[in-house]
């Protein structure tokens, strides 16, 4: 099963496009990932991961989202090709 849930921040402003008669919202945010190391440390990790959302998905973010804001993503993951 190809399921993935990310937390993090919205990194940018929202622009929302008409594409294929439809709604599309493409975003980043940035997700952090803390992990224990040896000698009881703590490493952070930050990555920029990048999401589109459809339709009423693409909508309800853009109407009660913005930079900065925290978000819950349940996702598929998809490769680019390498892109």
């Amino acid at each position: 099963m190809n399921v993935c849930t990310f937390v993090g921040k919205i990194t940018e402003d929202l622009h929302l496009e008409d594409e294929q008669n439809t709604q599309v919202l493409r975003f980043k945010m940035m997700v952090e990932q803390t992990r224990n190391v040896r000698g009881n440390r703590k490493i952070s990790d930050k990555n920029i991961l990048s999401f589109e959302a459809w339709d009423s998905g693409a909508k309800t973010i853009f109407d009660h989202c913005s930079s900065g804001d925290e978000l819950v993503v349940k996702t598929t993951a998809r490769s680019n090709g390498g892109k």
